[in-house]
């Protein structure tokens, strides 16, 4: 299982939006100490935002920790780049069986058409499974109000 620290920036009774670190700690599955370099040449655009649901009561402020369960990852990544590769492929073959190099270029688009929607309905889907995800909280802020008269 897979483990990272965020802060959570908005929360209400379902739902909490927590916020990652551009670059997170290494997670001790690689030989790297200072950090992740999974992404391309180890960087980031900035933070990334998670919404997950609030099932620990955590509310704005708090050190929460997400957790992705065994296998996501990996059939995700598989999922991104393996099945759009083959409907490209699979759409060029068909396409120029059926009559030469233009409608290979059709059966190419269509092909990179059919994965971009199905990698959509994938990402919609994969918002919607909370079991994929949990949270844990790591550190509480202090959530007292004073009222000021």
């Amino acid at each position: 299982m897979s483990e990272c620290s965020g802060i959570a920036i908005e929360a209400d009774a379902n739902f909490v939006l927590v916020e990652l670190p551009a670059r997170v700690q290494a997670c001790g599955n690689c030989k790297s100490a200072d950090g992740c370099h999974t992404g391309i040449l180890g960087l980031s655009s900035g933070p990334r935002r998670y919404r997950v649901a609030n099932d620990i009561g955590a509310r704005v402020g708090d050190r929460v920790s997400i957790r992705v369960a065994e296998g996501v990852v990996l059939r995700a990544s598989l999922i991104s780049y393996l099945l759009p590769t083959l409907l490209v492929i699979i759409g060029a073959a068909i396409g120029q069986r059926m009559g030469g190099d233009l409608a290979a270029l059709a059966g190419t688009v269509s092909g990179l058409a059919l994965g971009a929607a199905w990698l959509r309905r994938s990402e919609l889907n994969a918002r919607d499974d909370q079991k994929r995800f949990s949270l844990k909280l790591e550190h509480q802020q202090s959530h007292l109000l004073k009222e000021i008269s």
